[in-house]
């Protein structure tokens, strides 16, 4: 696994999200000054002009105004291309450092590349057609506004699989979060927004590969709650919390909360433990920061109920 591999990954993947991120306000900017802008001219002369005039004028003005937003869009949908691109290139990198399930999200930008072009030519032709009034042109047009559209559903999709792999192999879950709601095409901006903050937090796996945290012994548990077990760590760590699997026992009342390199007797303090049957052997679950990466540690203890 090659660390610098992951990080060229993680680093395209940030950069494509920010990249789809910015041309999403960019977008929903000119959207809304479409909304408040009025054409002045028109409210003017109107009282100048006879209907036919008028009527004539409104209609350049608005084939004005759908010549312009055609521009944008195709504007917008090349930056989006060049943001895809470089998600393609992290998708791909990750697929070959870390997992090959990741690969998926390059397919899902494949999809997403193909179906821009279609969106501006499928438009350029509805625009012809309604300047030359020609239904045949309009009708033209749809076909390929539904492939468009079925290419982005299923590109998203598989684009919002792959980020959620990513979050899996990295354990992080901004990043899994952020692939679900990038599948839900319609939460595709708020999951992008997601994904970019938590790829920001995770480090390549290969630099946490050399890390050893592992149990010394087997830990105990007493009456009042209290859990003590022995951990080795190879390196600095914080334990974020701390459950006992098999129940619904969980505390993030550790002390001390930071592992030191070396043995680290810890101390933990349950709340409601009544479920536990005495001189039974339990897992005690620890969830370990290193460098961004949470780790769980395994501690088998056992429950000293009456003693």
């Amino acid at each position: 696994m090659s660390n610098s591999n992951e990080k060229v990954g993680i680093g395209k993947l940030r950069l494509g999200f920010l990249i789809l991120i910015v041309v999403s306000l960019l977008s929903l900017v000119n959207l809304f000054r479409g909304f408040i802008t009025t054409n002045p001219t028109v409210s003017q002369n109107i009282n100048n002009t006879n209907t036919q005039q008028l009527l004539s004028q409104i209609l350049s003005n608005e084939v004005s105004q759908i010549e312009e937003a055609l521009i944008f869009t195709s504007i917008v949908a090349v930056i989006n291309i060049i943001g895809m691109i470089i998600l393609r290139g992290g998708f791909n990198a990750l697929s070959k450092a870390v997992s090959n399930d990741i690969g998926i999200g390059s397919t899902g930008t494949i999809l997403y590349i193909i179906s821009y072009p279609l969106g501006i030519i499928g438009n350029l032709i509805l625009l012809n057609g309604i300047l030359s009034s020609s239904f045949f042109e309009i009708l033209i047009s749809l076909p390929f506004s539904f492939i468009e559209i079925i290419l982005l559903l299923i590109g998203s999709i598989l684009l919002g699989i792959g980020v959620y792999r990513v979050g899996r192999e990295y354990n992080n879950t901004l990043v899994k979060v952020g692939g679900i709601f990038i599948a839900i095409i319609i939460l595709a901006f708020i999951g992008s927004i997601l994904s970019y903050i938590g790829l920001g937090k995770v480090k390549p796996i290969s630099v946490t590969q050399s890390v050893q945290i592992y149990p010394l012994g087997q830990g105990v548990i007493k009456r009042d709650g209290s859990a003590k077990v022995a951990i080795y760590s190879s390196t600095k760590a914080t334990i974020l919390s701390v459950k006992i699997e098999g129940t619904k026992i969980f505390t993030f009342n550790v002390n001390p909360v930071n592992l030191s390199p070396g043995n680290n007797e810890i101390v933990i303090q349950f709340n409601d433990i009544s479920s536990l049957v005495e001189n039974s052997i339990y897992v005690i679950t620890l969830i370990v920061d290193v460098s961004g990466n949470s780790i769980p540690v395994n501690v088998n203890a056992i429950y000293q109920g009456s003693q």
